[in-house]
């Protein structure tokens, strides 16, 4: 019963919030319009007042309104004339007209002007309430027609894009889509194009630098700049070149046990030592647990773990932890990075996110310039890296946030997991 109340009250709730705009009130003899004013009082409804059409006609056009109620016998402009001018701008406007005559061929003339319904003259309470109520449950019912309309049309589309999207990999056979942009990104920036920094630095130097005999003299800081840029961009374009390869390439790959594994990841997360103190962050190498063994390009998944834990520390919240750690799951030898991150401005990588943030050059928030010189993939390709190194070696990657209990408080962490399959 408590239920059925709350689905009736949510019910009246949702229609009432579709009549939030006021109603227009188009009459010309005062007395019909002050008892039409009082009751929408009565019934809590807002309103305004036209004396005729044409006056109704310009409020029409600068204000919006839920429904009108029209007389048809008025001075100036009538009632039927409005409607049609109306119908030209608001083609699905909800109106309701008033008549003294109910014969049928009044009511079908009328009906025939495209009104939603009529109110017979002398207009009482009762007869005027369930006018609006019939108004407002039709208003409800094409509001819910056009949401459901706009949720298949996007369900549609999303079909359409995905059919497109797997004819388009059909076609290409193995010209992924990964590869065709990074190529032309590559492309775009060999050619010189989108280097904004480089690019201002040149035009500030070209305003200050001055002439001096045959040479030209310039701003030192501005030149050291711009060597700085001009390495950062060798490197993106170096990134660029080794992801195609990663892509293009077959593995070499080797067995190893899970223990060598360990040693070396221990060994390659010492790159990111000399920056833990400038945040103040402790780093957790693995401890195995259970020895399994694996077939790997040992150099290659180094290099995308490398890049998950830079990853993790670009966004690691201050004075946490950095941690490394291993796990046997389904089958497959895990490798998780988890960092803390801060609800704001950072919140990790929420559930709309974990698969937009593996498409090439897709970035959540800016790069941090800190620590671009150690990028090796930059222009937000990292994580595509480590999803192609992964996807390589038969394995999975997955990075979303969680929850980590293990402080005094509960705080927002992101987990970076490298599934690698077991021999």
């Amino acid at each position: 019963m408590t239920n059925s109340i709350s689905s009736v009250i949510k019910n009246k709730q949702e229609r009432k919030s579709v009549v939030r705009d006021p109603i227009l009130l188009v009459e010309d003899k005062l007395e019909n319009t002050l008892m039409l004013e009082a009751l929408c009082d009565e019934f809590g409804i807002q309103y305004q007042s036209a004396s005729n059409g044409e006056e109704a006609l310009e409020m029409a056009k600068s204000n919006k309104y839920s429904f009108y109620i029209v007389d048809l016998m008025m001075p100036v402009m009538d009632g039927p004339t409005f409607i049609q001018r109306l119908k030209e701008f608001q083609p699905d406007a909800t109106i309701l007209v008033q008549t003294a005559l109910d014969s049928t061929d009044t009511v079908i003339e009328v009906m025939k002007l495209g009104v939603f319904d009529y109110i017979i003259k002398p207009i009482l309470p009762d007869q005027f309430h369930k006018a609006l109520n019939k108004a407002v449950d039709y208003r409800f019912l094409k509001a819910s027609e056009a949401a459901i309309l706009e949720a298949e049309s996007l369900k549609l589309r999303n079909q359409l894009e995905w059919l497109t999207y797997k004819e388009t990999r059909r076609k290409a056979g193995d010209e992924s889509w990964e590869k065709s942009s990074i190529h032309s990104l590559q492309t775009s920036l060999s050619q010189g194009s989108g280097i904004g920094a480089i690019i201002s630095l040149l035009d500030m130097i070209k305003t200050e630098m001055k002439e001096d005999g045959d040479n030209y003299l310039i701003n030192k800081s501005m030149m050291n700049l711009v060597i700085e840029n001009q390495e950062i961009t060798k490197n993106l374009l170096k990134g660029l070149t080794q992801l195609l390869e990663i892509i293009n390439r077959n593995l070499e790959k080797k067995k190893i046990k899970a223990s060598e594994l360990v040693e070396k990841i221990k060994h390659s997360s010492e790159f990111i030592l000399p920056y833990l103190e400038k945040k103040g962050l402790r780093l957790a190498l693995p401890v195995l647990k259970k020895e399994v063994e694996l077939d790997i390009e040992v150099d290659l998944f180094l290099l995308a773990l490398e890049e998950v834990i830079l990853n993790a520390y670009k966004y690691c919240a201050s004075k946490t932890s950095l941690e490394v750690f291993t796990s046997i799951n389904q089958g497959y030898f895990c490798v998780v990075v988890k960092n803390i991150v801060d609800e704001r401005p950072y919140g990790g990588v929420d559930e709309k996110h974990e698969s937009l943030v593996l498409q090439p050059f897709f970035r959540i928030h800016p790069p941090v310039e800190s620590v671009s010189h150690l990028e090796k993939f930059g222009l937000g390709l990292g994580l595509t890296a480590v999803d192609q190194i992964l996807r390589k070696h038969n394995g999975l990657f997955f990075i979303h946030n969680a929850k980590d209990h293990t402080g005094e408080q509960v705080r927002l962490c992101v987990m970076s997991e490298l599934l690698l399959p077991i021999q």
